[in-house]
């Protein structure tokens, strides 16, 4: 799997008034797509992040604010329990988000539980372990078919700025690689999940191999002691910490924790890659940075600070920007959508053949 596309949006809260009209359209609308493309392009569309950012605006979010994400697909997974559609809808915030607890209830097949939970768990853990950002994990959305297609949609946020970032994720992609598209640049980010810093990660494999856990323990208690300022090292570096350079300071969040846990280093000695690595128990933001540090400073590993992270309106939004939501409107398509799908499974596609000739219309204005 891959980590397709990021957002950034402010962290918002309150009601939704129009809520059961956003369920109603997102009932209609997910059933024409599915007809139309199946599952497949349903999960596709939803793990990209400029397509959320438009539907979600479609149903009357307004396109910088953290509830488009948790709102939208709340109502989604609302939609898809009384629909025969091939799709699953799987966690949502806080309690809801244990989607692997939320699988074994579920009546598919193991082979399909065993992904999607492995799925589940890993993209967890590298959103909120190996992007390190100063941001929680608070949101994990899982949206699936039986065919064992997927998108993963991860929202973190941070109550200091008042701001959220949204992850999105989709299958048969490599773990590592970069994503796709995005939003802004904000913060200062430690991205130990970066394409170009695959020998690093390779790199503390051997380090957790060949050294003993008090070994890297007293390195890592060394760079915490040394600086807290971002390094980096020189080419003829000659001891431990060669050359250092001091480019800026560190904020809090990627400094070097002030305790080291033995225990955590033993146990992330039995990993025998990086991506086994992510699901030891211990293993968490402290100790994958600790780690990336003693990298880059004893052997010279790089570090990649390159944030992941890189919008429309139909029917108003809930604050009243540009206008409030016409919520009359939405029940009226999400009408004609229902209709339009239930003519076109009984043999007549008048309808959707008409609803697909206003693309033509739009793209000549």
């Amino acid at each position: 799997m891959m980590r397709i596309g990021d957002v950034e949006l402010k962290l918002a809260s309150g009601p939704v008034p129009h809520y059961k009209e956003i369920v109603a359209l997102t009932r209609a609308i997910v059933q024409v797509l599915e007809y139309e493309f199946g599952t497949r392009e349903v999960i596709r569309r939803f793990s990209d992040p400029l397509w959320f950012n438009a539907y979600a605006c479609l149903v009357g979010f307004e396109w910088n604010y953290s509830g488009m994400t948790t709102v939208t697909l709340r109502a989604l997974k609302e939609a898809l329990r009384d629909l025969d559609t091939g799709l699953i809808a799987l966690g949502g915030k806080g309690r809801e988000a244990k989607i692997t607890e939320e699988l074994k209830k579920m009546d598919i097949k193991d082979s399909l539980k065993e992904k999607l939970s492995e799925v589940s768990v890993k993209s967890a853990k590298l959103d909120s372990t190996l992007i390190q950002d100063g941001y929680s994990l608070y949101f994990h959305f899982m949206l699936a078919d039986e065919r064992g297609n997927f998108t993963v949609i991860n929202q973190k946020m941070s109550t200091g700025l008042r701001r959220v970032r949204r992850f999105h994720w989709i299958s048969d992609k490599k773990l590592f690689d970069d994503p796709q598209t995005g939003f802004g640049v904000p913060t200062r980010v430690l991205n130990i999940a970066a394409s170009e810093i695959e020998d690093t990660r390779r790199t503390i494999i051997d380090i957790l191999h060949d050294q003993s856990p008090e070994r890297i323990a007293l390195y890592i208690t060394r760079l915490r002691s040394r600086s807290t300022t971002l390094i980096d090292v020189e080419k003829d570096n000659s001891n431990l910490f060669g050359r250092i350079k001091v480019i800026q300071e560190l904020p809090e969040y990627l400094q070097i924790p002030r305790r080291v846990q033995i225990d955590a280093i033993r146990i992330a000695r039995e990993a025998e890659n990086f991506e086994d690595l992510l699901v030891k128990r211990g293993f968490g933001p402290g100790l994958a940075r600790s780690l990336v540090y003693v990298a880059h400073v004893v052997y010279g590993s790089p570090i990649s600070w390159k944030d992941p992270i890189r919008y429309t309106f139909a029917h108003g939004t809930k604050a009243g920007r540009p206008y409030y939501v016409r919520r009359r409107l939405m029940q009226r398509e999400a009408e004609v959508l229902e209709n339009a799908i239930k003519e076109a499974k009984l043999g007549n596609n008048a309808k959707l053949r008409a609803l697909r000739r206003l693309k033509d219309l739009v793209s000549l204005e």
